[in-house]
């Protein structure tokens, strides 16, 4: 089981996306992935969900305690074969 993580906060919207569908082909069944970005960048989510979602994920919303992040946590749907 390993953890994968992308900061969205940390680098332009483009090339984060381009991370993200080049990290979800090595992420197993068994693994987890963590999205974090600024809360006030939350509406990109949609986006986001529709990627993960499309490549067989479940996901799940969270806030920060502080309020001031969202993070998207994904893990691959079991029945899901990836490529």
């Amino acid at each position: 089981m390993s953890d994968h993580y992308i900061n969205y906060d940390r680098e332009p919207v483009v090339n984060s996306h381009e991370k993200l569908i080049d990290i979800i082909k090595d992420i197993g069944p068994e693994d987890e992935l963590v999205i974090t970005m600024d809360a006030f960048d939350a509406d990109q989510s949609g986006y986001i969900f529709g990627i993960l979602e499309r490549h067989g994920f479940e996901v799940l919303p969270k806030g920060s305690n502080e309020g001031d992040k969202y993070h998207i946590v994904a893990h691959r749907k079991k029945n899901h074969k990836h490529s």
